[in-house]
């Protein structure tokens, strides 16, 4: 009922007594429904993992893409508001936001036509997200995003004892090779999570892109690398027709493209150190329960010091 009354006090209007809870991690997501059959989707940001500013910004970056017809899924307004506080019980306030339902199917890859029209919506978004100067969100390169991630590693205490040496200096050394490729690249308001569980089909409309949560100021490549089925060699046909469909609204940076192994390495870290944030929750073993064994240490330390940095031009 408290999700209920939350959204009520919001939309001003009775919902039935419908809210049924929708598969997410971090935040609490339910979808819920008016007396009129209307369903809407409510998103519980989890306190303390984004401030206001960096949530609103990631409402106006959608509501900017929307106001151009780009396919995704920006937050209703009332009142001149996106963004709305339920204070519970403790002395901490939840933020939410209220999306309309839009159903779709999640593409688990893509052919030809589909990674050029994945190319042509990607460009339109980062047209939108280049206008953009001053943004509260995470500047995604590694003297910044994974310092700060390895910071939380290390405050954590989680790392095993035998490792915390070894560990730092090898993320330490990743950073000192890697931030420099990052001095010549763009740097635009991106999504920064795009993967297949991100793009949906509508029937009869166009692939949408949806969940902006992790958007971030950074290089374009950040979001194509993730969709590839392979390394960048075994990918060629791919890359060619997603270059194809980018290219209609927006030029693309090939020499960006030797930022992926050090992209891949701060996705690790960015990984490990948001599961030593979650692994306080009762469920996180659960989920996750290979995380944090020395198995786990061995893997991760392993891939960060096969990094090698690409400098030929």
């Amino acid at each position: 009922m408290t999700v209920i009354t939350a959204v009520e006090s919001v939309i001003k209007e009775n919902l039935t007594n419908f809210c049924m809870p929708r598969n997410s991690y971090i935040n609490r997501v339910y979808e819920v429904e008016t007396q009129s059959k209307e369903r809407f989707i409510v998103k519980f940001y989890r306190p303390n993992r984004w401030s206001e500013a960096m949530i609103l910004g990631e409402h106006s970056f959608l509501q900017k893409c929307r106001a151009l017809e780009l396919p995704v899924i920006p937050p209703l307004t009332y009142d001149n508001k996106t963004l709305f506080t339920r204070q519970p019980t403790t002395e901490h306030s939840i933020s939410f936001a209220i999306f309309p339902k839009k159903g779709g199917r999640v593409i688990d890859e893509l052919n030809e036509d589909l990674w050029k029209e994945t190319g042509r919506l990607l460009g339109r978004i980062h047209c939108v997200g280049e206008t953009i100067k001053e943004s509260d969100r995470t500047c995604w390169r590694p003297s910044i995003a994974t310092q700060r991630h390895l910071r939380t590693l290390e405050e954590s205490t989680l790392i095993p004892q035998d490792y915390v040496a070894g560990f730092g200096n090898a993320v330490r050394q990743f950073i000192q090779q890697s931030d420099p490729l990052f001095n010549a690249q763009d740097t635009i308001l991106i999504h920064g999570d795009c993967h297949f569980g991100n793009i949906i089909y509508r029937p009869d409309e166009s692939l949408y892109l949806v969940d902006f949560d992790d958007s971030v100021m950074g290089p374009p490549v950040q979001d194509l690398w993730m969709l590839l089925p392979d390394s960048i060699e075994n990918c060629q046909k791919e890359l060619l027709w997603f270059i194809d469909g980018y290219s209609t609204f927006r030029d693309f940076s090939e020499r960006s493209l030797r930022l992926i192994p050090a992209l891949r390495v701060m996705r690790q870290m960015h990984f490990s150190a948001w599961c030593a944030i979650q692994s306080i929750d009762v469920h996180f073993k659960h989920h996750f329960p290979e995380w944090g064994s020395i198995k786990y240490w061995n893997t991760l330390l392993k891939d960060i010091m096969a990094f090698k940095c690409d400098t030929n031009d």
